[in-house]
């Protein structure tokens, strides 16, 4: 039984076996973007150098840079492919201690916040990319959460003001492409400043929990944005609400004429691949496969997930027709309103058991890296029986405190840590 579906038993959905079908799907889900053997297919050593993608990268040895919620299962993938072409490498990831490989250190740091941890990661990691020489390959695993995980402060910011900084654009209900462009701005690791660094060649492979562009994963620091990328950060700002030192700092630098601080042209990286191996969509197929071998009829949704959570928990129930399931896939906001505790897929839940009470209807929201907001859980599982009186869960929703009543309903999911992430995974069923 895998781990989703592992959780039935401490569900009390009404129905079980219909309930296990969707935990089933979510499962698949996770297989689909297993970080150790999307690495290992997208990678091969060769004399010479390496493969990535197709593309032949001359390098005598590999140095490898993995960071993010999926650097241990990307970083084992690379050393299954690679084998002795790798010499060194640094692995950040949410905590330090056993699994790393013999050529690599392994350091913890901060998530969703980036704390001292995270710049130590980040001085570690530009120490590396400086020691990269020209007859080498820096090779960077790049995966979601990895934005907080490796951080250097901009000149004349302290880390205080990152952690003020990124504290304000999570409560605004900014959109992560937002965040992460504010994010590069006061950053001497992101926008491609990290492979700047480095005298020899780059390969960047990523799972995606923010579309298929490879800068915008992590905040990109082996991905130079377009020059000019940086400007309208502080109309982002404003837009947003958002204060600070930091974001006064953002908006002086762009008002004096300087918007972009991204690498000059004779700084930028080398060329080399960067390549998206999964992101949302990749996870959502798989899901929906497993739903039509159920014997479900099933579709995933074209379009991400977007918006503030009420909103596009309104459009995916609409979406969906009688007598079908529907996965969605993406990233939605919550404006933090209350001090209570939940995630933006606890949220999601909740909301949708108000719309489905009393229907037999299911719909389960999922963070796919098993962590949904600051709490243990990692979204929910809900159905139309689930609210029996509107009241307190309309308070709850209020509050921002969807936590409480899905543990009291039965109807938190609770994974730990997947390993991987690529963003959130909802599914509708109304199939009866």
């Amino acid at each position: 039984m895998g781990l989703v579906a592992g959780q039935l038993e401490h569900l009390r959905p009404a129905d079980p076996d219909a309930a296990g079908r969707l935990l089933s799907a979510a499962d698949a889900a996770l297989e689909a973007v297993a970080p150790a053997r999307l690495v290992r297919r997208a990678l091969a050593g060769g004399e010479g150098g390496i493969r990535a993608g197709g593309v032949f990268v001359p390098a005598e040895r590999a140095v490898v840079l993995a960071f993010g919620k999926a650097a241990v299962g990307m970083s084992r993938g690379a050393g299954q492919a690679l084998g002795p072409l790798i010499s060194r490498g640094l692995i950040v990831s949410g905590e330090a201690g056993g699994g790393a490989p013999g050529w690599a250190e392994r350091m913890a740091a901060g998530h969703p916040l980036p704390d001292r941890r995270s710049v130590r990661a980040g001085r570690a990691a530009l120490a590396l990319a400086e020691s990269v020489q020209p007859d080498e390959v820096l090779l960077c695993l790049v995966s979601g959460g990895g934005s907080a995980m490796l951080e250097v402060p901009a000149e004349g910011l302290e880390l205080d003001d990152i952690r003020d900084l990124n504290a304000r654009l999570i409560r605004s209900g900014a959109p992560i492409e937002a965040v992460n462009r504010v994010r590069r701005e006061a950053s001497q690791v992101k926008g491609g400043r990290l492979a700047a660094r480095c005298r020899g060649r780059t390969v960047t492979l990523v799972i995606s929990d923010a579309g298929r562009d490879p800068a915008v994963v992590a905040s990109g620091p082996t991905a130079a944005p377009p020059a000019g990328a940086g400007g309208g950060v502080g109309e982002l700002l404003d837009r947003f609400g958002v204060a600070g030192r930091a974001a006064e700092q953002i908006r002086r630098l762009e008002q004096i004429g300087q918007p972009d601080r991204s690498p000059a042209a004779g700084e930028r990286p080398p060329a080399g691949p960067a390549l998206v191996l999964a992101d949302c969509f990749t996870a959502g197929g798989a899901a929906v496969r497993c739903l039509l071998q159920a014997g479900l009829e099933a579709e995933l949704d074209p379009n991400p997930l977007y918006g503030p959570v009420s909103e596009a928990v309104g459009r995916a129930l609409a979406s969906t027709p009688e007598g079908a399931a529907r996965v969605l896939v993406g990233e939605t906001t919550v404006e933090v309103t209350g001090s209570g505790q939940g995630g933006r897929n606890q949220h999601a839940a909740l909301t949708a058991a108000l719309e489905i009470a009393g229907a037999p209807h299911r719909f389960l929201a999922f963070g796919t890296d098993g962590i949904d907001g600051p709490t243990d859980a990692a979204g929910g599982l809900v159905d139309g029986g689930m609210v029996a009186h509107p009241g307190p869960a309309l308070r709850c929703l209020e509050a921002c405190d969807s936590y409480p009543y899905l543990e009291a309903a039965g109807g938190l999911l609770r994974t730990g840590g997947t390993g991987t992430n690529v963003a959130d995974l909802w599914i509708v069923d109304k199939t009866g």
